[in-house]
């Protein structure tokens, strides 16, 4: 073959300390530059804000600025280590810059600030220990991929792949195909990016197993945000933990590349902006600070509208399940605008929106004509679409097993017992309840706004597909797929202690911090994570974020932390902190990179493919077979250097299908002059039809070196280009392996 490959002494999979330090340094770079200009951009338009609010609102601007700098690379090949770094360093500084001039040029006005009422002691103490509940909860699957990789069917499919070809290629625009079966190459890919860039700096895949836990970090600041005006923060992080520590979010979520906590937190975000925002309007109209029990105004001041709109488009580019909310809140935030600033509304919040979340769907649309080509028509309208000609299971919504007493009773039941524990009936009343009595007696325009968004967003999720996916009686796709209603249930329980209703006298607001609390400790304590070993790590980890509590109380309260610290105080703290964690990220990716993919039992079936795939460098890799398709990326080697394709042929409108017979397969290697096949099974499930017909095309030609056999799982070696017309003999695929594979049941590896 006329490209080369590489196999790497083993010693080469973790970096050495130059390397690694080398990567820090260009990450802290981003980082420090994206920070100094969210906080330069944000005390602009929102000057008064401070404390979480103004964190979140920063945290929004800077992931805004990195995915748009990153777009506008990417979308002309330039998305390469130089490129992205010059850019986003010198982006985040001009845009610090300028929003200072701008701002020492404005006129003195009345700061528009959102009410910060004193909070409970006890909720605080509680708050915190959610906090520790969850961190624990979060890390036993962590340090699980930690220890061995990831193994979530999504992160092998399609979240890592794409982030490796947009590292490879330097173009983010590009359609990259995947699958004959989701259509996943049409996927908006927000997250992905955000994988992406530290992939660039370190040339490996270290950063992602722990980026969900910032993303669950910033879910929880944002919790704490929706009650802060009312004094209620601490109350309404506990409702919202319920959610973040469902066992379907913690199971699939923490330690992988799924980005569904990644959409939480950016929906959760715009509606803690929102009603700071409201807060804010209505404090300035009030000329004080709006007391907790003030009916907060008709107005969200213009800036917070704005950077909510951007926190809402970029869950919207995330992951196409949040559309729906992403739409709710778009609806309501026009609904509740005075008749006369519904026009200025829609502007202010949709701009920013669709520039955060719409270049994925632009893209689609230039590309196929139809910015979601799941969708073939809109009411009278027909769009193109890919065929999608392979269904590995029938895609039912819940909605479909509606008036199934059997379906509820063995699969609906289970699997909401499985993600939220013993008392998910209760869970859910309440969740239901909360957003019933916002739009009934909300009082505030916002919180029925956001109570109608708790109704339509559950409504969505009942409609949407997949969500009761599998065989006709046997949903098996439910009890992982409730993850899709986690923002209905985030919000839903942290608006509850801020309804009047319930926030209305100190009896009340106890109440609502014990049922939350109740709720909570029986969702979490109900996780299968702790049974899963890594205990120490788990508790560990609630440890540091107790211990991190009681030291900045400390500091706070003696006056190290807070308005009043020094600067030079600040500077030591987050010297020793960032030293700290420099520290650590060394050992981590020492210890990640080490054992990545060496032993992955029998969760992938393909342990010893995968394990011989470490080592291997610049590579060009043809996968086939169905089971391939859910577990691509470990072939792209440790250092990311392999290009992986899953096999397939390109149909109209960029559809994506199975190769249907050996001359085609070994004409497609020749063509992309592969140095390697590997070859799997049908169907996605082990243990039924465990064949695999590209094997057998592959290893009838004499250039097809096997190098690797284990069962029906091949690896190939190819010496030389594959002899199309040498396929006498050689079947094609039947109907049920080019289309479909019908009658599948059992346990499959989660996610779709």
């Amino acid at each position: 073959m006329s490209v080369a490959f590489v196999t790497a002494p083993a010693g080469e999979r973790t970096l050495t300390v130059g390397a690694y330090l080398g990567g820090a340094l260009e990450l802290a770079l981003v980082v420090a530059a994206l920070a100094f200009g969210a906080y330069r951009v944000r005390a602009l338009l929102l000057p008064g804000w401070s404390g979480a609010p103004a964190r979140l609102a920063e945290a929004v601007l800077a992931v805004a600025g990195l995915i748009w700098v990153c777009e506008a690379l990417g979308t002309f090949g330039g998305f390469e280590e130089g490129a992205v770094l010059g850019a986003l360093a010198a982006a985040g500084l001009a845009a610090g810059l300028i929003a200072s001039r701008l701002a020492a040029g404005r006129a003195v006005r009345p700061a528009a600030a959102p009410p910060a009422p004193a909070t409970w002691g006890l909720a605080r103490v509680i708050a915190v220990l959610a906090c520790a509940g969850l961190a624990a909860a979060w890390m036993v699957p962590t340090l699980g991929t930690l220890a061995a990789g990831m193994d979530r069917a999504d992160s092998l499919w399609y979240h890592m792949p794409l982030a490796a070809r947009f590292v490879q290629t330097g173009y983010l625009g590009h359609i990259y195909f995947f699958d004959p079966i989701f259509l996943a190459s049409f996927y908006p890919a927000n997250s992905e990016v955000l994988h992406a860039v530290p992939i660039l700096f370190f040339d490996r895949d270290s950063v992602s197993p722990l980026l969900n836990l910032g993303w669950l970090s910033m879910a929880l600041l944002a919790a704490w945000c929706i009650g802060r005006p009312y004094g209620l923060g601490p109350q309404a992080l506990i409702g919202a933990s319920v959610a973040l520590g469902s066992q379907s979010l913690v199971e699939f979520q923490a330690g992988e590349a799924l980005n569904d906590i990644t959409g939480v937190a950016f929906v959760l975000a715009a509606v803690a902006l929102l009603v700071n925002g409201y807060a804010a309007g209505s404090s300035v109209r009030a000329g004080v600070a709006a007391p907790a029990d003030l009916h907060l105004g008709r107005a969200i001041t213009p800036a917070a509208l704005a950077v909510a709109g951007i926190a809402a488009g970029l869950a919207a580019g995330t992951k196409l399940s949040f559309l729906a909310p992403v739409a709710a809140l778009s609806v309501a935030v026009i609904v509740i605008a005075a008749r006369t600033t519904r026009l200025r509304a829609a502007a202010l919040w949709g701009v920013p929106m669709l520039a955060a979340g719409g270049y994925w769907y632009v893209r689609n649309l230039i590309a196929v004509g139809n910015p979601i080509p799941y969708i073939g028509s809109l009411g009278p309208i027909s769009l193109p679409a890919p065929v999608r000609d392979f269904q590995l299971r029938p895609d039912f919504a819940v909605v479909h097993y509606w008036n199934d007493t059997e379906v509820w009773r063995n699969w609906f039941g289970p699997g909401l017992n499985d993600s939220f524990g013993t008392l998910w009936p209760l869970t859910l009343a309440v969740m239901i309840a909360v957003a019933v009595l916002a739009i009934w007696r909300g009082s505030e325009p916002i919180l029925r706004a956001l109570g109608a968004f708790v109704i339509v967003t559950t409504i969505a999720y009942v409609f949407t597909p997949l969500t009761a996916a599998g065989e006709e009686g046997q949903p098996i796709s439910f009890v992982w797929n409730v993850r899709y209603l986690a923002p209905a249930v985030a919000v839903g329980l942290a608006i509850l202690p801020c309804l009047p209703a319930m926030r209305g006298t100190p009896r009340r607001r106890a109440a609502v911090v014990g049922v939350l609390t109740v709720l909570l400790a029986f969702t979490v304590g109900s996780l299968v994570q702790w049974d899963q070993g890594h205990t120490k790590g788990a508790v560990a980890a609630a440890g540091l974020v107790v211990a991190s509590a009681a030291a900045v109380w400390v500091l706070r309260s003696r006056g190290v932390l807070g308005p009043a610290a020094r600067t030079r105080v600040r500077v030591a703290l987050a010297t020793a902190a960032l030293g700290a964690g420099v520290a650590a990220g060394y050992a981590e990716q020492d210890h990640y990179l080490s054992h990545r993919y060496e032993n992955t039992g029998q969760v992938q079936d393909l342990d010893e493919a995968l394990r011989w795939s470490r080592d291997i460098r610049d590579a060009r890799i043809a996968v086939g077979g169905i089971r391939a398709v859910f577990t691509q990326y470990p072939f792209y080697g440790t250092d990311l250097s392999n290009r992986v394709q899953w096999f397939g042929v390109r149909g109209p409108h960029d559809a994506y299908q199975r190769i249907p017979d050996c001359r085609q397969w070994r004409s497609a290697i020749d063509a992309g002059d592969y140095t390697h096949v590997v070859t799997t099974f049908d169907p996605y499930l082990p243990g039924r039809m465990r064949n695999s017909p590209e094997g057998r095309w592959t290893q009838s030609d004499p250039n097809a070196r096997v190098v690797l056999r284990d069962g029906p799982v091949r690896v190939f070696e190819l010496r030389g280009p594959l002899d199309p017309t040498g396929c006498a003999g050689q079947r094609p695929l039947t109907q049920a392996q080019l289309h479909s594979v019908p009658n599948l049941s059992g346990t499959p590896n989660k996610g779709d």
